[in-house]
């Protein structure tokens, strides 16, 4: 049967009339070959095709292949594809309109290569059910699944390179003014996962995706959105919008935004930043960071490096494990390293927040606010820097800079204190040192604090301590102890001890 550009064949067919003698429908069996020739032409095998007729028109309302449909294109999309059942319908004049295609599709498009290349992509789309609509009568114009779909894309020739699957609930295709993929839409449950030879598969998960092709070409680029997780080795950059949550071995961060650099295994990540460190090993010589819990650090913004594990955390930055807590606008935290530095700006100071035990076992809080903060753990050293201001239960100090030195998690000791309290061995405070307690102030240059004798050593300025019961001391070295009035005075013969007592009257 011959209609214009059209033809079929079969090896049966049977023509059904209307009353007035015009072909209502005709019922075509046996090794049924459509041709249809033109700009972009085409040809479809089935076992059988069914014509639905318009009525006082002679031309074509629908076309039904079943069993074992596959079909053909060729000229500017060059396609292939195959079904267990395609439904056509037509407008006037037999122009398609739309094309059913139904049990185990796929449809198979040949990318051209893009101008100044020398390869291509092939897409190739899977799905219980598709439908397609048709502009011009024999150009794409966007096709619709129905069931969980599947899109490959893959290399032109095989074996050739990176391949490509986008699954998702539904897709959504939309075809450019020549007929060619131009992007495509998936949702819900999207995932995407890259294969390289030799490598691992990168996977990402996302409520919902967006992938732009370049005209014939293949893929340019695929947008995630919505609680988007991806695990993948380094190469290229990522960008990963609503709330994605990465994990790096040990280390899982989520934020409102990342960019993955996954070529330097950077990452950047921008809005309600929290990191968890798990995982951790406990270190018998470390100190304030020994403990195997997790490191936690909340901020707005996390800059991190791969190699050496390094990440910056800015705007309102929060470090934490245990009871332990350090706070500023900005912090550096080495995971290696178990080291932190905390910078202060002109509004913020740097706080830290431990939680000290005594020999007895009981646990305090000791807050120290100063412009700078740094420590690595396996010195067991914490440098304060600028202003720096400690305040314990019942003593403050402030120095220009201080150390505190702290005992291993694994020295032995008479009482062992909490897991999650760190114990002083000794402090060191420089530059205009202020001892403050109820009653009594002490003044000097340096001042070294000895936790197990709970002995305070002055010394510089020269040293001098005011009690309010007993008056003033001066001397080359004062030397006293927190919990008692004994205050050991040393002086030279050209700095003699001066004692100025008050006398009640």
């Amino acid at each position: 049967m011959e209609n214009g550009p059209e033809r079929a064949q079969a090896q049966n067919a049977t023509l059904f009339l209307r009353p007035d003698n015009s072909v209502d429908r005709v019922l075509a069996t046996g090794e049924v070959q459509v041709e249809a020739s033109g700009t972009q032409s085409t040809q479809v095998q089935a076992a059988q095709l069914e014509l639905l007729m318009m009525p006082h028109q002679g031309s074509l309302k629908a076309a039904i292949f079943s069993g074992d449909v596959q079909m053909e294109s060729s000229g500017a999309q060059q396609a292939e594809g195959s079904a267990g059942r395609l439904l056509l319908t037509f407008s006037g004049k037999n122009v398609l309109t739309t094309a059913h295609t139904e049990q185990n599709v796929k449809l198979v498009a040949h990318q051209k290569p893009a101008s100044g290349s020398t390869s291509a992509q092939d897409v190739e789309l899977t799905a219980p059910v598709v439908d397609f609509a048709v502009a011009d009568g024999d150009k794409l114009e966007h096709a619709e699944t129905s069931g969980a779909a599947q899109i490959a894309i893959r290399p032109g020739a095989p074996n050739a390179g990176q391949q490509t699957l986008v699954t998702a609930g539904k897709l959504v295709a939309k075809f450019d003014n020549q007929g060619q993929l131009a992007s495509v839409h998936g949702a819900p449950d999207a995932r995407i996962v890259t294969t390289n030879p030799g490598q691992p598969d990168r996977v990402s998960t996302s409520d919902t995706l967006e992938a732009n092709f370049h005209s014939g070409s293949g893929i340019e680029a695929i947008v995630q959105q919505g609680s988007v997780a991806y695990v993948a080795p380094a190469d290229q950059v990522l960008v990963l919008t609503g709330s994605p949550r990465v994990v790096d071995g040990s280390m899982t961060t989520t934020a409102r935004s990342m960019r993955l650099n996954r070529a330097t295994g950077d990452a950047l990540a921008d809005g309600d930043v929290k990191s968890t460190y798990s995982d951790l090993k406990p270190q018998p010589g470390g100190a304030l960071l020994a403990s195997s819990s997790p490191i936690h650090v909340t901020a707005r913004a996390m800059l991190a490096h791969r190699s050496p594990a390094v990440a910056d955390y800015t705007g309102n930055a929060r470090f934490w494990q245990d009871a332990n807590i350090v706070e500023a606008p900005s912090i550096t935290f080495d995971r290696d390293q178990r080291s932190v530095v905390a910078q202060a700006s002109a509004s913020q100071m740097v706080s830290t927040a431990l939680m000290q035990a005594d020999k007895s076992g009981k646990v305090t809080p000791v807050t120290i606010t100063s412009t700078r903060l740094s420590y690595t753990d396996n010195e067991r050293k914490a440098h304060f820097e600028g202003a720096v201001q400690a305040k314990g239960a019942d003593v403050t100090i402030t120095a220009n800079q201080m150390d505190v030195y702290l005992q291993s998690r694994g020295q032995p000791a008479a009482t062992e204190p909490t897991a999650s309290a760190s114990r002083v061995d000794h402090i060191v405070a420089l530059g205009r040192v202020l001892v403050s307690q109820p009653g009594r102030s002490a003044h000097g240059n340096q001042l070294v604090y000895t936790a197990d004798e709970d002995k305070f050593v002055l010394t510089g300025g020269p040293p001098s301590i005011f009690d309010a019961e007993h008056g003033k001391i001066a001397g080359v070295s004062l030397t006293f102890f927190r919990h008692d009035d004994r205050v050991l005075v040393e002086g030279s013969d050209k700095s003699p001890t001066v004692t100025q007592t008050r006398v009640a009257r």
